[in-house]
């Protein structure tokens, strides 16, 4: 009577769960029945015998086959996978500054990158990471005489508001450098307790959402047209060797922009069948001469771009100031 019981309720589960793999309905089976079965080996043991998973010799025996060849789910685990589509700027004159490290940001050349924007009546201004320096909470070789973080907020809002003041239906996007960051990790190991609260959040310090600025994190790329638009940190590679936009480009084999090493340089290749890939670096709108690092090759500088809306191709603009004068 017993294995009479057994059989009719494997069967009724069959029955209603034909799809479950095997070792999920048995674990189903064993906490609805766990006075019946010794485990949820002897559950699943019964359910691969009615489905003829034991071996073509137990498989022939069987007096029914009607749970063989069930169409059985294909388990995975959970996925944390997160998807990476660029953000789109399909704007058709954007102008693209990097590397200000606010409070040591270098006010002349940034003076002269805005006005260049106004000229060219440019309608976006991507921002292309390390806005601030947060060099106090920053891992690295520190200098005591350095501002304190609030006061580098303070400094970055009164540039981000005259920002907008002088650009006022321009679209404006901020995405985040390796130096920006380091707020929201400082918090992840320091301060856990309030890393989630949303009035600590970077964009909301800096009050993005009054100022109609839009943030990009995640070293998510950005893409304007066919030009893909990175801040320099997502590519691993120091401080990005002789040519910094050589190195890019064999990082990415694209038509890619990025900041971060605070050079001017472009590199252009074609392909066996004549693809052409431009890649370039920006120099920086930041002094040129850091407590760490006084000896450098950094120069400033600044890009300007415009797109063919239609086609997605562009025309790219690297400048240099030198002397005072954009190059």
């Amino acid at each position: 009577m017993r294995n009479e019981f057994v059989s009719n309720l494997i069967k009724s589960y069959l029955t209603k769960f034909p799809k479950l793999p095997s070792l999920t309905l048995a674990k189903k089976i064993y906490a609805e029945n766990n006075k019946t079965f010794k485990d949820v080996d002897a559950v699943r043991s019964c359910l691969r015998y009615y489905r003829g998973q034991k071996g073509e010799k137990t498989k022939s025996q069987l007096a029914s086959r009607e749970f063989l060849d069930q169409n059985i789910e294909f388990v995975m685990p959970e996925s944390y996978a997160e998807t990476f589509e660029p953000y789109e700027i399909s704007q058709s004159r954007t102008l693209i500054i990097s590397d200000l490290h606010i409070p040591y940001q270098d006010n002349d050349s940034i003076q002269k990158a805005i006005n260049y924007g106004k000229e060219k009546k440019v309608n976006c201004i991507l921002i292309n990471g390390d806005v601030l320096d947060f060099a106090g909470i920053s891992r690295h070789e520190k200098d005591w005489r350095q501002r304190q973080v609030h006061q580098e907020f303070e400094a970055a809002r009164i540039f981000l508001s005259s920002l907008r003041e002088h650009f006022p239906k321009a679209k404006i996007v901020f995405k985040l450098g390796n130096h920006d960051e380091r707020w929201e990790k400082w918090l992840f190991l320091k301060a856990p307790e309030i890393f989630d609260d949303p009035e600590f959040k970077l964009e909301n310090r800096l009050k993005l959402g009054e100022l109609k600025i839009e943030i990009v994190k995640e070293k998510r790329p950005i893409r304007i047209g066919k030009l893909t638009v990175l801040h320099g940190h997502e590519l691993f590679g120091g401080s990005g060797g002789v040519n910094p936009a050589r190195g890019t480009f064999l990082k990415t084999l694209e038509n890619v922009v990025v900041g971060h090493y605070h050079k001017t340089s472009s590199n252009t290749e074609a392909s066996m069948y004549g693809d052409v890939f431009s890649v370039h670096s920006v120099g920086c709108l930041c002094g040129k001469t850091p407590y760490y690092m006084p000896i450098n090759k950094w120069n400033t500088g600044f890009a300007y771009c415009e797109l063919d809306i239609k086609t997605g191709n562009y025309t790219f603009y690297n400048l240099k100031i030198i002397n005072g004068k954009i190059y």
